[in-house]
């Protein structure tokens, strides 16, 4: 295995001695921490989640000791045996899992889970394929992802339409459907390039030979011939908004998977190129609104397609109010890949993203939520790669349509922009029907701010006006930070958009502290993005209980 060759310190473990230590890894290496090691690093560099080497080493927290040595399972773990504290909804959670494919693989009957029971995982699904749920078929998964029958057949070489629970399907793919030969390729070149054999693409484009000319269109997928790409042989699942002109918008049928898309207009660049780097928004602030309402409205009729979750949040109306914004972007740091290459992540554009996944859980779970401020560019992004980092746009707007007409100011972070989004959160819950709010109302601040003073684990900060403004704020919290990881932690802090907030109680959340490098870095990661949306609709779950 090459990659053993090129890593100091690692060995790989006989499987008959590593069955006896740990009985739920597939397989392994040993890694022997150094003093710069840290468990997010490692994590990185073997290119496997954290979970995975705390779960193989039975690690509580993320500290580890030069000399240790610790289990490394690069083929992922097949299985767990339950410990104090885990619960169903928590390995799920943490294994990205649904709750429902993890009760039929270990034939459960309920949620209830005990100590030492062996829990059997399955495989993770990567970003781009879904598992197949009881219930689902290939026509309405295809239609979810945008897809005709044929694509999504194609793309996994069915030549029926049988599907089974738990299966793995791709649903977006890892290469163009087809591609047109350039001057100087051979079949064998075209080949390599997108990991297919000769064979393969002889057969999908029935071809006698290898000889192919300037200008050939290759089919890369088995029995794609005929099949469109776009998708339009299926209903229309989500409306992309484009614009024509200033005020002009018309709709266009597109699929809610393209998270990476801009849907007004795209930046002049790419990725984040310098920490000083910007673009301004070329049209109005209510401009911005009017485009921000319809792309969160398409946004909710998309989640309103999707199964629910449950109903436990019903009646609870929660706020969530993406930290910094408009002309504030927050913390802009400086990160290095791991070629030692510059990446620049900008915090206001990875919580608004943060912010509109637990938008979407919380609704799942029967919620009326609202949000402080919009974007009219995107809702969901899981951009194109981790070297694209998401741009500085200066074009985010309060959720407010009279401010936006009269004063047209953007978010800011001084008195006056931190005011505002309390006021926004006033209106947004007075606007809220009674039977939305008769349980009580939230307001969750999504931040990741840079704070060198404080450690890297998720900080849950609470304040409040008064005593009991400040009691409610620190109960929030700390059952928010039992749900956002062993390194969470609750502080006290002086924040004004706590005090005299019109929700019944109120918290702000750092899902990471940027000035850690480490924490930078996942931020770049909407599977790691997705899975803080869900650790804090998990604690507002908990909460909301309690009331």
């Amino acid at each position: 295995m090459n990659l053993v060759s090129r890593l100091p310190g690692c060995r790989i473990l006989p499987l008959m001695i590593l069955m006896l230590r740990i009985n739920f890894i597939i397989s392994a290496l040993t890694h022997t921490v150094v003093q710069s090691d840290t468990l997010y690093g490692l994590s990185i560099h073997y290119k496997i989640p954290l979970n995975w080497i705390m779960r193989a080493n039975n690690l509580r927290n993320e500290k580890i000791y030069p000399g240790k040595e610790l289990v490394i399972p690069v083929d992922g773990i097949g299985s767990i045996y339950a410990m104090s504290g885990d619960t169903l909804s928590g390995i799920s959670l943490e294994f990205g899992v649904e709750m429902e494919e993890l009760r039929r693989i270990n034939n459960l009957k309920s949620d209830a889970i005990k100590v030492g029971q062996k829990i059997r995982i399955p495989p993770p699904v990567r970003p781009n394929e879904y598992r197949v749920a009881i219930g689902d078929n290939l026509l309405e998964i295809a239609r979810q992802h945008n897809l005709s029958l044929g694509q999504l057949k194609a793309y996994n070489g069915l030549d029926n339409d049988t599907i089974h629970p738990g299966q793995t399907l791709v649903v977006r793919a890892n290469r163009p459907e087809t591609y047109r030969v350039q001057r100087g390729e051979s079949l064998w070149v075209i080949a390599k390039r997108f990991g297919l054999s000769v064979a393969d693409l002889k057969k999908w484009n029935s071809l006698g030979s290898d000889a192919i000319r300037l200008g050939d269109v290759l089919t890369l997928f088995p029995g794609m011939s005929g099949i469109a790409s776009d998708g339009k042989n299926n209903e229309p699942t989500l409306a992309s908004i484009k614009t024509k002109t200033k005020g002009d918008i018309s709709s266009k049928s597109s699929t809610p998977e393209n998270e990476g898309d801009y849907i007004f207009s795209s930046p002049r660049v790419t990725n984040q190129p310098s920490v000083s780097y910007w673009e301004e928004s070329r049209v109005s602030t209510l401009t911005d609104y009017h485009r921000a309402k319809q792309v969160l409205g398409e946004f909710r009729r998309y989640i309103d397609t999707m199964k629910t979750k449950s109903n436990a949040l019903r009646g609870w109306h929660i706020v969530i109010d993406p930290g910094h914004g408009g002309l504030d972007p927050g913390a802009i740091v400086s990160v290095a890949d791991g070629n030692g290459n510059p990446l620049v992540i900008t915090e206001d554009e990875y919580v608004y993203d943060i912010s509109m996944r637990l938008y979407r859980i919380l609704v799942l779970h029967g919620a009326s939520v609202s949000l402080t401020i919009l974007s009219p560019d995107h809702h969901i992004r899981n951009g194109v790669n981790a070297r694209q980092t998401f741009v500085n746009l200066k074009n985010e707007i309060y959720n407010e349509e009279s401010h936006n007409t009269q004063k047209g100011w953007r978010p800011v972070g001084t008195i006056e922009g931190l005011d505002m989004r309390k006021t926004v959160a006033s209106k947004e819950i007075a606007k809220a029907s009674s039977g939305d709010k008769r349980r009580g109302t939230v307001f969750v601040s999504i931040h990741a701010d840079n704070s060198p003073d404080l450690p890297a684990g998720k900080a849950i900060l609470y304040d409040g006006a008064n005593d009991r403004e400040r009691e409610n704020s620190m109960n929030l919290a700390s059952v928010l930070s039992s749900h956002l990881g062993a390194t969470s932690f609750i502080k006290h802090q002086n924040l004004r958009i706590l005090q005299n907030n019109p929700a019944d109680a109120a918290a702000l959340v750092e899902v990471r502290n940027v000035s850690y490098s480490n924490n930078a870095w996942a931020l770049r990661s909407p599977g790691l993005r997705e899975q803080d949306a869900l650790m804090i609709a998990d604690g507002l779950l908990a909460w909301t209980k309690t009331r």
